[in-house]
């Protein structure tokens, strides 16, 4: 999965490097919000009398992903921006 990711990357970056780069950013930002939200799930404490299976265990990790990409769209633009900003700035001499 990860290199099927990277050759996606690199193939991006040959076409357009700044719409590549907004999408790492958006990609990094959402997988950055997904490690907190999983740290948060993983903190409630769990009763043991229902044991977890692999397939729920699959499906919140998907969940949380999805959650945390679809927060990076709606509320977190700013943050988005700020990362792109920045990296652009320092790759193209430009914030755009």
């Amino acid at each position: 999965m990860q290199v099927n990711a990277m050759t996606e990357f690199q193939g991006l970056i040959k076409q357009n490097g700044k719409k590549a780069l907004r999408k790492s950013v958006n990609e990094f930002a959402a997988y950055f919000f997904y490690q907190i939200f999983k740290e948060m799930w993983d903190s409630i404490p769990k009763s043991g009398l229902m044991p977890e299976t692999p397939a729920e265990k699959m499906y919140r990790d998907m969940l949380l992903y999805e959650y945390s990409k679809k927060m990076m769209d709606i509320q977190m633009k700013s943050l988005s921006n700020m990362i792109y900003k920045s990296l652009a700035k320092n790759a193209y001499g430009s914030n755009r």
